[in-house]
């Protein structure tokens, strides 16, 4: 299980940095992917002061959440085949779960409050209600639900080091990431810009 970890842990660095070398430009060539590909490759391999790129990365999040690998690969997908995997309502259900379940979980870690969220994902609470909401999800259409199941099925199957479901679910990056969608997308629709 080791090397699925490693590998899952690895793909989520090189999915991100491929999105990045691959930019906006909505008209991609075979050769601009390969080589936006390889190039996130090697740049996770270059040597920093005795380590790669990608073990200073692990040093920050050593443990990627499932879910934020799920959504990279399928953003990356979708950027190199131009092919729509999410409809825009998909990603307003991650983006809405990932600040959802941030807001729940980290104010403990900031001292915000004494409640300690993260101990429900030892045991039953959280699972049960990541495969409700995957469900009814589902049941509306929403393909986010699949999404959510993959970090159950890595929880059940132990493919990563922490066996906590919270660890499965969100990480720091995906916390940050959500929060910051949420809170632009909720700019955007309540907040007039200045001068209208």
């Amino acid at each position: 299980m080791d090397l699925i970890h490693h590998i899952q842990s690895s793909a989520t660095p090189w999915a991100a940095l491929s999105l990045l070398l691959l930019g906006r430009n909505p008209h991609l060539s075979r050769k601009r992917i390969a080589g936006s590909l390889l190039l996130a490759f090697f740049l996770l391999c270059v040597p920093v002061a005795g380590w790669s790129f990608l073990d200073w990365i692990r040093m920050l999040e050593p443990n990627p959440s499932i879910t934020l690998t799920a959504l990279l690969g399928i953003a990356l997908w979708e950027r190199t085949r131009a092919e729509k995997i999410f409809t825009q309502s998909d990603w307003s259900a991650a983006w809405g779960f990932g600040a959802l379940a941030a807001l729940a979980l980290y104010p403990m870690g900031l001292g915000l409050t004494g409640i300690d969220p993260y101990v429900w994902g030892w045991g039953p609470m959280v699972p049960l209600a990541t495969a409700a909401l995957a469900t009814v999800l589902l049941l509306r259409g929403n393909r986010f639900g699949i999404v959510l199941i993959l970090p159950m099925a890595g929880t059940l199957l132990h493919l990563q080091e922490s066996r906590n479901t919270w660890d499965a679910l969100i990480d720091p990056f995906y916390a940050i990431c959500s929060l910051a969608i949420v809170a632009l997308t909720f700019k955007k629709k309540f907040i007039p810009a200045s001068g209208d």
